[in-house]
Protein backbone atom coordinates (compact mmCIF):
# COMPACT_ATOMS: atom_id res chain seq x y z
CA UNK A 1 0.00 0.00 0.00
CA UNK A 2 1.23 3.50 -0.84
CA UNK A 3 0.44 6.45 1.40
CA UNK A 4 1.43 9.95 0.33
CA UNK A 5 1.75 12.76 2.87
CA UNK A 6 1.68 16.29 1.46
CA UNK A 7 2.73 19.38 3.38
CA UNK A 8 -0.28 21.49 4.35
CA UNK A 9 0.87 24.55 6.33
CA UNK A 10 1.86 23.06 9.72
CA UNK A 11 0.64 19.48 9.31
CA UNK A 12 0.70 16.56 6.88
CA UNK A 13 -2.26 15.77 4.66
CA UNK A 14 -2.47 11.97 4.14
CA UNK A 15 -3.92 10.26 1.08
CA UNK A 16 -3.77 6.77 -0.42
CA UNK A 17 -2.04 6.86 -3.80
CA UNK A 18 -4.00 5.63 -6.81
CA UNK A 19 -2.49 3.66 -9.69
CA UNK A 20 -1.34 6.01 -12.43
CA UNK A 21 -1.95 9.12 -10.33
CA UNK A 22 0.52 11.98 -10.27
CA UNK A 23 2.56 12.78 -7.17
CA UNK A 24 1.25 15.94 -5.42
CA UNK A 25 3.73 18.82 -5.83
CA UNK A 26 3.84 19.48 -2.08
CA UNK A 27 4.42 15.82 -1.14
CA UNK A 28 7.20 15.31 1.43
CA UNK A 29 6.73 11.67 2.47
CA UNK A 30 5.80 8.47 0.66
CA UNK A 31 5.12 5.54 2.99
CA UNK A 32 5.24 2.08 1.41
CA UNK A 33 3.67 -0.67 3.55
CA UNK A 34 4.04 -4.25 2.24
CA UNK A 35 4.42 -2.89 -1.31
CA UNK A 36 3.79 -4.98 -4.39
CA UNK A 37 6.08 -4.89 -7.42
CA UNK A 38 3.67 -2.59 -9.23
CA UNK A 39 3.67 -0.16 -6.31
CA UNK A 40 7.48 -0.20 -6.22
CA UNK A 41 7.54 0.65 -9.91
CA UNK A 42 5.05 3.49 -9.44
CA UNK A 43 7.14 5.08 -6.67
CA UNK A 44 10.30 4.62 -8.71
CA UNK A 45 8.68 6.51 -11.58
CA UNK A 46 7.78 9.33 -9.17
CA UNK A 47 11.14 9.62 -7.43
CA UNK A 48 13.60 8.19 -10.00
CA UNK A 49 15.08 6.25 -7.06
CA UNK A 50 15.33 2.46 -6.85
CA UNK A 51 13.10 0.92 -4.17
CA UNK A 52 14.92 -1.87 -2.26
CA UNK A 53 13.26 -5.27 -2.01
CA UNK A 54 12.61 -7.04 1.27
CA UNK A 55 15.61 -9.28 0.61
CA UNK A 56 17.81 -6.21 0.14
CA UNK A 57 16.58 -4.73 3.41
CA UNK A 58 17.45 -7.75 5.56
CA UNK A 59 21.11 -7.73 4.48
CA UNK A 60 23.26 -7.19 7.56
CA UNK A 61 26.30 -5.71 5.81
CA UNK A 62 26.82 -2.03 6.61
CA UNK A 63 27.33 -1.27 2.92
CA UNK A 64 23.89 -2.74 2.19
CA UNK A 65 22.14 -0.67 4.85
CA UNK A 66 23.70 2.77 4.33
CA UNK A 67 24.68 3.95 0.87
CA UNK A 68 24.08 6.62 -1.76
CA UNK A 69 22.88 5.92 -5.28
CA UNK A 70 21.97 8.34 -8.09
CA UNK A 71 21.80 11.26 -5.66
CA UNK A 72 19.50 9.43 -3.22
CA UNK A 73 20.54 8.43 0.30
CA UNK A 74 19.50 4.94 1.47
CA UNK A 75 19.34 4.20 5.20
CA UNK A 76 18.00 0.99 6.80
CA UNK A 77 17.50 0.37 10.53
CA UNK A 78 15.88 -2.42 12.52
CA UNK A 79 12.74 -1.21 14.29
CA UNK A 80 10.72 -2.94 17.01
CA UNK A 81 7.15 -3.98 16.29
CA UNK A 82 4.39 -6.07 17.93
CA UNK A 83 5.70 -5.06 21.36
CA UNK A 84 2.26 -5.46 22.96
CA UNK A 85 2.18 -9.13 21.97
CA UNK A 86 4.02 -12.08 23.49
CA UNK A 87 6.19 -12.51 20.38
CA UNK A 88 8.12 -9.25 20.25
CA UNK A 89 9.46 -8.60 16.76
CA UNK A 90 12.14 -6.57 15.06
CA UNK A 91 12.29 -5.88 11.33
CA UNK A 92 14.20 -3.56 8.97
CA UNK A 93 12.72 -0.29 7.73
CA UNK A 94 14.34 1.56 4.82
CA UNK A 95 14.46 5.35 4.60
CA UNK A 96 15.22 6.89 1.21
CA UNK A 97 16.04 10.59 0.97
CA UNK A 98 15.75 11.95 -2.55
CA UNK A 99 15.76 15.71 -2.82
CA UNK A 100 13.23 17.07 -0.32
CA UNK A 101 11.22 13.85 -0.38
CA UNK A 102 11.37 10.94 2.09
CA UNK A 103 10.36 7.42 1.07
CA UNK A 104 9.93 4.73 3.74
CA UNK A 105 9.68 1.04 2.90
CA UNK A 106 8.44 -1.33 5.61
CA UNK A 107 6.87 -4.76 5.88
CA UNK A 108 5.70 -4.34 9.47
CA UNK A 109 3.71 -1.70 11.30
CA UNK A 110 5.73 -0.35 14.25
CA UNK A 111 3.64 1.59 16.72
CA UNK A 112 6.15 4.46 16.60
CA UNK A 113 5.11 5.15 12.99
CA UNK A 114 1.39 5.18 13.79
CA UNK A 115 2.01 7.48 16.75
CA UNK A 116 4.02 9.88 14.60
CA UNK A 117 1.41 9.84 11.83
CA UNK A 118 -1.50 10.46 14.22
CA UNK A 119 0.31 13.47 15.65
CA UNK A 120 1.82 14.90 12.44
CA UNK A 121 -1.53 14.90 10.62
CA UNK A 122 -3.14 17.21 13.19
CA UNK A 123 -2.92 20.99 12.70
CA UNK A 124 -0.70 22.77 15.22
CA UNK A 125 1.12 19.56 16.15
CA UNK A 126 4.48 21.23 16.81
CA UNK A 127 6.32 18.71 14.63
CA UNK A 128 5.64 20.03 11.14
CA UNK A 129 6.61 23.49 9.86
CA UNK A 130 5.86 25.14 6.52
CA UNK A 131 9.51 24.53 5.53
CA UNK A 132 9.43 20.85 6.47
CA UNK A 133 11.30 18.43 4.19
CA UNK A 134 12.10 14.74 3.97
CA UNK A 135 15.03 14.95 6.39
CA UNK A 136 12.75 16.59 8.96
CA UNK A 137 10.24 13.76 8.60
CA UNK A 138 13.07 11.23 8.95
CA UNK A 139 14.32 12.77 12.20
CA UNK A 140 10.74 13.04 13.46
CA UNK A 141 10.27 9.31 12.85
CA UNK A 142 13.57 8.52 14.57
CA UNK A 143 12.51 10.61 17.55
CA UNK A 144 9.20 8.72 17.69
CA UNK A 145 11.11 5.43 17.60
CA UNK A 146 13.42 6.46 20.45
CA UNK A 147 10.46 7.71 22.50
CA UNK A 148 8.69 4.41 21.90
CA UNK A 149 11.79 2.47 22.96
CA UNK A 150 11.96 4.55 26.15
CA UNK A 151 8.33 3.67 26.92
CA UNK A 152 9.00 -0.02 26.25
CA UNK A 153 12.03 0.03 28.55
CA UNK A 154 9.89 1.45 31.35
CA UNK A 155 7.56 -1.53 30.96
CA UNK A 156 10.45 -4.01 30.90
CA UNK A 157 11.94 -2.41 34.02
CA UNK A 158 8.56 -2.79 35.76
CA UNK A 159 8.36 -6.48 34.81
CA UNK A 160 11.90 -7.04 36.09
CA UNK A 161 10.99 -5.37 39.39
CA UNK A 162 7.94 -7.66 39.72
CA UNK A 163 10.13 -10.74 39.27
CA UNK A 164 12.73 -9.32 41.64
CA UNK A 165 10.04 -8.72 44.28
CA UNK A 166 8.75 -12.29 43.86
CA UNK A 167 12.25 -13.66 44.45
CA UNK A 168 13.70 -11.44 47.17
CA UNK A 169 10.74 -10.01 49.09
CA UNK A 170 8.67 -13.08 49.84
CA UNK A 171 6.61 -13.03 53.02
CA UNK A 172 7.64 -15.33 55.85
CA UNK A 173 4.19 -16.92 55.62
CA UNK A 174 4.65 -17.78 51.94
CA UNK A 175 5.37 -21.35 51.07
CA UNK A 176 8.83 -22.14 49.65
CA UNK A 177 9.14 -21.71 45.91
CA UNK A 178 8.24 -24.90 44.10
CA UNK A 179 9.74 -26.26 40.92
CA UNK A 180 6.91 -24.60 38.96
CA UNK A 181 7.63 -21.24 40.64
CA UNK A 182 11.30 -21.50 39.72
CA UNK A 183 10.42 -22.53 36.17
CA UNK A 184 8.01 -19.61 35.76
CA UNK A 185 10.58 -17.15 37.13
CA UNK A 186 13.29 -18.44 34.80
CA UNK A 187 10.88 -18.31 31.86
CA UNK A 188 9.78 -14.72 32.59
CA UNK A 189 13.31 -13.46 33.17
CA UNK A 190 14.53 -15.24 30.04
CA UNK A 191 11.79 -13.59 27.95
CA UNK A 192 12.78 -10.18 29.29
CA UNK A 193 16.44 -10.85 28.54
CA UNK A 194 15.65 -11.88 24.95
CA UNK A 195 13.44 -8.80 24.52
CA UNK A 196 16.24 -6.56 25.79
CA UNK A 197 18.60 -8.03 23.20
CA UNK A 198 16.12 -7.02 20.46
CA UNK A 199 15.82 -3.54 21.95
CA UNK A 200 19.62 -3.24 21.99
CA UNK A 201 19.74 -4.28 18.33
CA UNK A 202 17.13 -1.68 17.43
CA UNK A 203 18.95 1.06 19.34
CA UNK A 204 22.21 0.11 17.62
CA UNK A 205 20.55 0.34 14.20
CA UNK A 206 19.05 3.75 14.96
CA UNK A 207 22.39 4.96 16.33
CA UNK A 208 24.22 3.91 13.16
CA UNK A 209 21.54 5.63 11.08
CA UNK A 210 22.10 8.88 12.98
CA UNK A 211 25.88 8.64 12.57
CA UNK A 212 25.46 8.16 8.83
CA UNK A 213 22.96 11.02 8.63
CA UNK A 214 25.30 13.36 10.50
CA UNK A 215 28.02 12.65 7.94
CA UNK A 216 25.79 13.61 4.99
CA UNK A 217 26.72 16.79 3.07
CA UNK A 218 25.18 20.13 3.99
CA UNK A 219 23.07 20.34 0.85
CA UNK A 220 21.40 17.04 1.77
CA UNK A 221 20.65 18.13 5.34
CA UNK A 222 19.26 21.54 4.46
CA UNK A 223 18.43 23.64 7.53
CA UNK A 224 21.21 24.50 9.98
CA UNK A 225 19.33 23.23 13.03
CA UNK A 226 19.20 19.70 11.55
CA UNK A 227 22.65 18.82 12.90
CA UNK A 228 21.66 19.99 16.38
CA UNK A 229 18.61 17.73 16.21
CA UNK A 230 20.78 14.81 15.11
CA UNK A 231 23.18 15.43 18.02
CA UNK A 232 20.25 15.50 20.45
CA UNK A 233 18.92 12.20 19.09
CA UNK A 234 22.39 10.64 19.31
CA UNK A 235 22.53 11.58 23.01
CA UNK A 236 19.09 10.04 23.50
CA UNK A 237 20.10 6.76 21.87
CA UNK A 238 23.30 6.67 23.94
CA UNK A 239 21.36 7.11 27.18
CA UNK A 240 18.90 4.40 26.10
CA UNK A 241 21.78 2.06 25.28
CA UNK A 242 23.28 2.65 28.74
CA UNK A 243 19.92 1.94 30.37
CA UNK A 244 19.52 -1.29 28.36
CA UNK A 245 22.96 -2.41 29.58
CA UNK A 246 21.85 -1.71 33.17
CA UNK A 247 18.65 -3.75 32.73
CA UNK A 248 20.57 -6.56 31.01
CA UNK A 249 22.96 -6.78 33.97
CA UNK A 250 19.94 -6.87 36.30
CA UNK A 251 18.40 -9.71 34.28
CA UNK A 252 21.69 -11.63 34.40
CA UNK A 253 21.82 -11.12 38.18
CA UNK A 254 18.25 -12.42 38.57
CA UNK A 255 19.00 -15.44 36.39
CA UNK A 256 22.06 -16.26 38.49
CA UNK A 257 19.99 -15.76 41.65
CA UNK A 258 17.23 -18.12 40.54
CA UNK A 259 19.77 -20.75 39.49
CA UNK A 260 21.46 -20.34 42.89
CA UNK A 261 18.13 -20.73 44.71
CA UNK A 262 17.40 -23.88 42.72
CA UNK A 263 20.80 -25.25 43.76
CA UNK A 264 20.09 -24.40 47.41
CA UNK A 265 16.68 -26.10 47.21
CA UNK A 266 18.20 -29.19 45.65
CA UNK A 267 21.00 -29.27 48.23
CA UNK A 268 18.43 -29.06 51.04
CA UNK A 269 16.56 -32.05 49.60
CA UNK A 270 19.78 -34.05 49.18
CA UNK A 271 20.79 -33.14 52.76
CA UNK A 272 17.57 -34.65 54.10
CA UNK A 273 18.29 -37.92 52.32
CA UNK A 274 21.91 -37.86 53.49
CA UNK A 275 20.91 -37.31 57.13
CA UNK A 276 18.27 -40.04 56.88
CA UNK A 277 20.84 -42.44 55.45
CA UNK A 278 23.37 -41.65 58.21
CA UNK A 279 20.68 -41.91 60.92
CA UNK A 280 19.44 -45.32 59.78
CA UNK A 281 22.86 -46.77 59.07
CA UNK A 282 23.79 -47.71 62.72
CA UNK A 283 20.35 -49.29 63.49
CA UNK A 284 20.64 -51.24 60.26
CA UNK A 285 24.05 -52.50 61.36
CA UNK A 286 22.70 -53.62 64.75
CA UNK A 287 19.71 -55.33 63.12
CA UNK A 288 22.04 -57.02 60.62
CA UNK A 289 24.26 -58.37 63.39
CA UNK A 290 21.38 -59.85 65.34
CA UNK A 291 19.85 -61.19 62.17
CA UNK A 292 22.82 -63.56 61.70
CA UNK A 293 22.04 -67.27 62.10
CA UNK A 294 25.01 -68.21 64.29
CA UNK A 295 24.34 -70.89 66.90
CA UNK A 296 26.40 -69.24 69.63
CA UNK A 297 24.88 -65.76 70.24
CA UNK A 298 24.43 -65.48 74.03
CA UNK A 299 22.01 -62.52 73.88
CA UNK A 300 19.45 -64.61 72.00
CA UNK A 301 18.78 -66.76 75.07
CA UNK A 302 18.51 -63.83 77.49
CA UNK A 303 15.29 -62.14 78.53
CA UNK A 304 16.87 -58.72 78.12
CA UNK A 305 18.34 -59.50 74.69
CA UNK A 306 15.44 -58.15 72.62
CA UNK A 307 14.97 -54.90 74.61
CA UNK A 308 18.73 -54.34 74.52
CA UNK A 309 18.85 -54.67 70.73
CA UNK A 310 15.89 -52.31 70.31
CA UNK A 311 17.43 -49.75 72.69
CA UNK A 312 20.79 -50.02 70.95
CA UNK A 313 19.19 -49.32 67.58
CA UNK A 314 17.28 -46.32 68.93
CA UNK A 315 20.36 -44.91 70.62
CA UNK A 316 22.49 -45.40 67.49
CA UNK A 317 19.93 -43.42 65.48
CA UNK A 318 19.35 -40.60 68.00
CA UNK A 319 22.98 -39.91 68.92
CA UNK A 320 24.10 -38.95 65.34
CA UNK A 321 21.06 -36.66 65.02
CA UNK A 322 21.96 -34.91 68.26
CA UNK A 323 25.55 -34.50 67.10
CA UNK A 324 24.40 -33.04 63.75
CA UNK A 325 22.07 -30.60 65.50
CA UNK A 326 24.81 -29.48 67.91
CA UNK A 327 27.16 -28.78 64.98
CA UNK A 328 24.42 -26.83 63.16
CA UNK A 329 24.15 -29.24 60.26
CA UNK A 330 20.39 -29.60 60.76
Amino acid sequence: MIYVYALQDDYLMPSAALAGAELPPNAVWIDLINPTHEEDVQVENWTKATIPTHEDMIEIEESSRFYAENGAQYLTASILHSTELKHHGIAPVSFILTGKLLVTVRYTEPKAFSLFISRATKPGNGLITPRCSGISILLGLVEAVTDRIADILEGVAGDIDVNSHAIFRRSENDKPMTTKNFRDSLNNIGIQGAFLSKIRESIAGVSRLLVYTAAMPEEALGKKDIRATIKSLERDTQSLSTYVDFLSNKVTFLLDTVVGLISIEQNAIIKIFSVAAVAFMPPTLVASIYGMNFHFMPELDKVWGYPMAIGLMIASAVIPLLIFRKKGWL
